[in-house]
């Protein structure tokens, strides 16, 4: 029997081919490279960089007890020190209608957000009110966490639209890696995701242009076709590098990198995430790249979820104010629709309306309004919908025998 066919030696020659592939690394090594380098855009979230804020707190000192009115201060300072550490990551987020909403759910899920105080005054005034004054350090990742989610939630489920340019070794795979995995996490966010096949079906020949040049004006375009309030452009490439034989199998070693950009539709503002490269190995170069680009995609994505919120709420970055409230209405025909859109968008308080779907006499819209949802039905049956049901976010309606009233 000879050396090379000895069965013992078979798993070290493979991994001497597989070292071969990744440049002299281990693959634990290489992917760990991988993962590494994919992480760097959003160091923010992963290295556990923090914000330190002066912060405020006091409690009523009852019967003596300093002790207890010393908890209650430091309750309190943790509480005014989350809500500053909020407005120094996202200064817009508190000009939102529903900005006590969103610092009472941070709020709630508070902990581990402030991972240091450190008190530097104290004092107990003649009132019987201990006043604390502390250094606290605010963690971005914790507040990241449950502020992104927060905000995704008040500002309605924004509506994104995802196209890819993704290519391995030249070729457009059936199934777009890039995609599918941005796809999923956006919507596990919360946020509402267009119909790709719809829209490709509908728009081929604009998507496609928009999907090979990216162009900023093609890209626009396109959301606004669908009704979405930003649009996500990737370019995708991997490609092979290399190739080996370890113990009868080949394996291939394919280098991928992804370039991916958020535009808000409404102002063209553009947040960008670029991954400089991922390499993988496997079976087959689809293989190898499929992995790669999952990687790419997840980090990718992760870090603009929440940034692309908070680009919604920004006024520098043209959000629009308010809170969004879902009204169906039915039975209404299509040139009713266009109207009752019209009458709605010079409504006193309606900030935008969006036009979701209409479909068998049956028109959905996102309004964008100033109070809240009782306000908006009430306004809703002066330009005359018969309303018929009321919820915090929600207005199903009818549309009542005449035509809807566009006010002059």
């Amino acid at each position: 029997m000879s050396a090379v066919n000895r069965p013992g030696l078979r798993p070290v020659l493979a991994l001497v081919a597989i070292l071969l592939i990744l440049g002299g690394s281990s693959p634990m090594a290489e992917a760990a490279k991988g993962k590494g380098a994919a992480s760097k855009s959003g160091a923010a979230a992963s290295t556990g960089e923090a914000i330190v804020v002066e912060a405020y707190g006091e409690g009523a000192v009852l019967n003596g007890d300093k002790t207890r009115a010393r908890d209650e201060a430091k309750r309190s300072a943790y509480r005014d020190a989350i809500e500053k550490g909020i407005g120094a990551y996202v200064e817009s987020v508190s000009e939102m209608k529903e900005f006590e909403i969103v610092k009472d759910r941070v709020f709630s899920q508070a902990k581990g957000i402030v991972k240091d105080l450190k008190v530097t005054k104290e004092e107990v005034g003649s009132d019987d009110i201990l006043k604390l004054h502390a250094t606290c350090t605010v963690s971005v990742a914790a507040l990241d966490g449950v502020l992104g989610p927060a905000v995704i939630d008040a500002l309605g489920n924004p509506r994104v639209m995802i196209v890819v340019d993704e290519a391995i070794d030249g070729q457009k795979p059936f199934l777009s890696t890039v995609e599918g995995t941005t796809l999923a996490l956006f919507q596990k966010a919360g946020y509402l995701m267009v119909d790709q096949e719809q829209a490709k079906s509908l728009h081929k020949s604009e998507w496609d242009m928009a999907e090979r040049t990216g162009d900023m004006d093609r890209l626009k375009e396109l959301a606004k076709t669908f009704q979405a309030d930003v649009i996500i452009h990737a370019k995708a490439q991997s490609v092979t590098y290399t190739t080996q034989h370890a113990a009868g199998q080949k394996l291939w070693g394919v280098r991928s990198q992804l370039q991916l950009k958020a535009v808000i539709t409404q102002t063209g503002y553009v947040l960008g995430s670029e991954i400089p490269e991922v390499k993988q190995i496997g079976v087959s170069a689809q293989d190898a790249a499929v992995k790669g680009l999952k990687i790419a995609a997840e980090k990718a994505s992760g870090g603009l979820v929440n940034k692309v919120a908070y680009s919604l709420v920004s006024g520098s970055t043209g959000g629009i104010p308010g809170r969004v409230v879902k009204l169906v209405v039915e039975g209404v025909s299509f040139s009713d629709a266009r109207k009752l859109k019209s009458g709605l968008e010079e409504t006193k308080g309606v900030t935008a309306v969006y036009q979701r779907a209409y479909r068998n006499n049956r028109l959905e819209l996102d309004v964008n309004t100033d109070g809240n949802s009782e306000d908006l039905a009430v306004r809703l049956e002066e330009l005359g919908v018969s309303v018929t049901g009321v919820t915090a976010g929600t207005i199903d309606a009818t549309l009542s025998g005449s035509e809807p009233k566009v006010q002059p």
